[in-house]
């Protein structure tokens, strides 16, 4: 009896050890899968790191060591570093150095850092240190100039994307002064349109400038950038440089004007010009999107698919531009159903008008307009905001697949407006028989009375565009001639202004806040076309800018029409 008690008590003694042990490893593991932390890397002056932990789970969280990892010299080591025990726990939402009490110092380069807790989390950043300890680091920008050429003595835009890569807030973000090579050139500045932003992870601020350009004609002009911020501990750190150029024209042979003269002389392939809603977000109601395609050559050509594309500026993936908050297609319909076909969202950042069995054709040397009413989708929770949203579109022709990118609205999860600009030909009607992107058979030198739409498609009467805030614009392209005004009730409109190369400018301030499509605001003009002996073509932009409120803040209104016109010989 003893003896079986023995045996008894010894497989109880283990059963029990095997139990405890369970439970230790699934405590660990539950704790693994709780625990979360973002980290920051960046170096000072003197070269010295600096790695930040911000703990964003419900346990402290004990970081065991790091790595140090050479992206660009193979033959170096990842060198592993233990981190000292009383720089290791780090408490919940409170960023704390773990390199307080050591001192390690890099060398100008590029590195991962990799940063590993007791529990096996692992977490990775990218660190590049440059001369003088300027590290780059979580800040990433792009520039683009607008227009590429400029004509002597005109503005050229410039836009800087900043964006925050990192997994924790950066403060102060700040653009440096803008570098212009040859300096000369510059003849006057304005901007940038904020000194300076905050950005929590994933979020992008486009950054503007205008600069008044000239010099001599056909010089290349190089303009670059960067921007600089404070991570968690104010470190300081530094985006990469970016740049781009734009090259100077002579007006008399500019390439670059807002007149385009589109004949059989081109290359054949079919121009796009686009309408679309800035900011586009959450609402049940719906805004116009939609695009000229111009055939630019005698031959009729035929369009079977064009696909808008948005791109989310966040990292963390997930935004649906064109789907509605339960993943489903978004709701598009046509503005002119006699184009036939069907429009859709084969993606959620896709909007796709397709008929391929019976294909619209566009006649030689005019223009089709393709447009559509789309209801917004979704980016995640309420209050997010998205600056910008690149926007590229692809058509497919008989005369091949062509696309067009430089273009991006905004995205407003909160409540917003949606602000929309386009032609009529009806003042004040935002009915879709009403609503115009192009306008074919003008005769040569005739007067012709158009008329400018500034609308809201949002119907809550709480969320306006902003009046003394807001302006309509109207840019009237080469050879155009005596602009006046027939009617603008909703306007102070200010002086038409001419400019050198023959183009003009209508702009008109909002009186009163646009409350919805029941308030629309249109401004009534004539212009007279020019004398032609052949059919020729233009592009007349129609530009909304100004502020909207919303759910989520004071917003800005962009919207935009690229307006074709044609233009017949007698």
């Amino acid at each position: 009896m003893v003896a079986g008690f023995s045996v008894l008590s010894l497989a109880l003694d283990a059963q029990t050890d095997i139990v405890t042990t369970q439970r230790i490893v699934s405590d660990v593991e539950l704790k693994k899968q709780q625990e979360r932390f973002g980290i920051a890397v960046s170096t000072d002056s003197s070269n010295k790191l600096d790695i930040s932990v911000t703990n964003f789970g419900q346990n402290p969280v004990e970081i065991s060591s790091f790595w140090i990892i050479n992206k660009t010299l193979a033959t170096q080591p990842a060198t592993r570093y233990t981190v000292n025990y009383d720089d290791s726990f780090v408490t919940g939402g409170i960023p704390s150095s773990i390199l307080a009490s050591q001192t390690p110092y890099m060398i100008p380069d590029s590195y991962d850092i990799k940063v590993m807790s007791s529990l096996g989390t692992i977490e990775i950043a990218e660190l590049v240190v440059g001369p003088g300890g300027s590290s780059v680091n979580n800040l990433r920008s792009v520039l683009v100039t607008d227009p590429p050429d400029v004509i002597l003595g005109q503005n050229v835009t410039i836009a800087m994307v900043v964006t925050n890569t990192g997994q924790l807030k950066i403060n102060n973000v700040t653009p440096s002064s803008i570098s212009v090579n040859p300096p000369g050139v510059v003849v006057g500045t304005s901007g940038p349109n904020l000194p300076s932003v905050d950005l929590i992870p994933g979020e992008s601020f486009l950054f503007l400038w205008d600069y008044t350009i000239d010099g001599a004609a056909d010089t290349s002009i190089d303009f670059s950038n960067f921007a600089t911020g404070l991570d968690v501990n104010n470190n300081l750190i530094q985006s990469n440089i970016a740049s781009d150029k734009s090259v100077l024209r002579d007006s008399a042979n500019s390439t670059s004007e807002e007149l385009i003269v589109l004949t059989q002389d081109l290359l054949a392939k079919p121009e796009l010009f686009i309408v679309m809603p800035a900011p586009f977000g959450e609402t049940s109601q719906q805004g116009v999107w939609g695009v000229n395609v111009v055939n630019p050559i005698e031959k009729d050509l035929e369009v079977s698919k064009i696909v808008f594309t948005a791109t989310s500026t966040r990292y963390t993936g997930g935004d649906e531009i064109f789907t509605d908050n339960n993943g489903n297609a978004c709701a598009a319909a046509h503005v002119n159903p006699t184009i036939g076909g069907t429009w859709s969202c084969p993606m959620p950042n896709q909007l796709m008008w397709k008929n391929l069995n019976n294909p619209v054709v566009v006649p030689g040397l005019t223009n089709v307009s393709f447009l559509a009413y789309v209801e917004p989708g979704f980016i995640g929770s309420s209050g997010d905001f998205l600056e910008t949203v690149p926007v590229d579109i692809t058509v497919y022709t008989t005369l091949g697949q062509f696309g067009k990118s430089g273009y991006a609205t905004s995205y407003n999860e909160g409540s917003t407006t949606l602000p929309n600009v386009f032609l009529t030909d009806l003042p004040g009607s935002t009915n879709s028989a009403n609503i115009l992107s192009g306008l074919n058979g003008i005769p040569s030198g005739s007067v012709v009375n158009l008329n400018a739409t500034l609308t809201d498609f949002d119907t809550d009467i709480t969320r306006v565009i902003q009046g003394t805030d807001s302006r309509l614009i109207i840019n009237i392209p080469k050879d155009w001639t005596n602009p006046s005004i027939i009617n603008s009730p909703g306007f102070t409109m200010d002086p038409i202004s001419t400019f050198g190369d023959g183009s003009s400018q209508i702009v008109g301030v909002l009186n009163s806040d646009i409350t919805g499509p029941s308030d629309t605001q249109t401004i009534e003009f004539q212009v007279t076309a020019p004398d032609v002996t052949s059919t020729q073509l233009y592009v007349m932009y129609i530009l909304g800018d100004g502020i909207s409120n919303s759910g989520n803040g004071d917003v800005a209104v962009g919207p935009l029409a690229e307006v074709v016109l044609q233009v017949v010989p007698p």
